[in-house]
């Protein structure tokens, strides 16, 4: 079972980024997926599905119970009858941590155990305060860590403090760099430009994943219209990566390059434009582009 963990500043849109992330695999590769849902204070299961609310059980519920095992866990699944390869795990409505007794270590390595021969792959969409749950500790040490901040400045100040923090997850120092809009913010890529690591994944806001959540339907895959794409292309290019099948193996930087300047190469059959005259503006804007995706392609 490969583990991938969305981890990063509150508010950044990691329960969203986790379930596309779910829809893409399990419905690309109709491989069994699971999403962990660790936030208990405001269990998405209740806001994301709240027609499932006497489905499966709870994810406190199955960790506290000694010696639980596959059965026990397939009993406390949450299935969508619409995803037939996807399953979640989390808090249920009205109940928190504090209802249950402490976690300990020794249990959550026993779920990802019994986890494993029932699933391709695990996401877990972790809590931003890491010293709150072990769950998100473990996919932090174990698995492939996408760190997800929001174009906003209170993002960069949650990163800057908890820096020092984090260091000692593995997942943590080979992660993927991401930013999201989640509240359509228009300075949200003049803010990402401030993170001090590289972003190689950038999140535009969408309309239809905020009707999603108000009328319920967010287990449903996004429309492929004009307003998507840009979100879809970015959450197409970033579960590839996660799931080691880009054949391409080409630099994300140039992939960038290309899809923002829409550079294309023609084809034999295309006829090469005529020479024209270009404005003094126009030579210096197309000598920037150049040189800028030259440097690009000697990193």
């Amino acid at each position: 079972m490969k583990l991938i963990s969305v981890w990063g500043s509150p508010g950044g849109g990691k329960t969203t980024i986790s379930l596309e992330l779910a829809k893409f695999i399990s419905l690309t590769t109709e491989k069994n997926v699971v999403l962990i849902f660790t936030e208990d204070q405001a269990d998405p299961l209740t806001y994301l599905f709240p027609k499932l609310d006497q489905e499966g059980g709870s994810l406190g519920h199955i960790v506290a119970t000694a010696g639980f095992n596959q059965e026990a866990i397939k009993k406390t699944l949450v299935n969508h009858k619409k995803n037939k390869n996807l399953a979640f795990l989390g808090y249920r409505d009205g109940e928190s941590k504090l209802r249950y007794p402490d976690m300990v270590e020794s249990q959550v390595v026993d779920l990802f155990i019994a986890l494993g021969p029932l699933f391709d792959y695990c996401i877990v969409d972790g809590q931003s305060n890491i010293s709150n749950d072990l769950i998100t500790q473990y996919a932090l040490r174990y698995g492939e860590v996408v760190m997800l901040g929001g174009g906003d400045l209170k993002s960069i100040a949650f990163f800057k403090s908890i820096s020092s923090q984090i260091q000692d997850y593995q997942g943590i120092r080979n992660a993927r760099h991401a930013v999201n809009n989640p509240w359509d913010f228009e300075s949200w890529l003049m803010v990402a430009e401030k993170y001090n690591e590289k972003v190689e994944y950038f999140f535009p806001y969408s309309i239809d994943l905020q009707l999603g959540y108000l009328e319920g339907t967010s287990i449903n895959p996004l429309d492929h219209n004009r307003h998507n794409k840009e979100l879809l292309d970015e959450i197409d290019e970033l579960a590839n990566q996660l799931m080691e099948i880009d054949s391409k193996n080409e630099n994300i930087a140039v992939k960038k390059f290309n899809k923002r300047f829409k550079v294309s190469k023609r084809t034999k059959k295309e006829k090469a434009p005529k020479p024209q005259k270009e404005k003094k503006m126009g030579h210096l804007f197309s000598f920037g582009r150049n040189k800028i995706k030259e440097d690009l392609e000697n990193e």
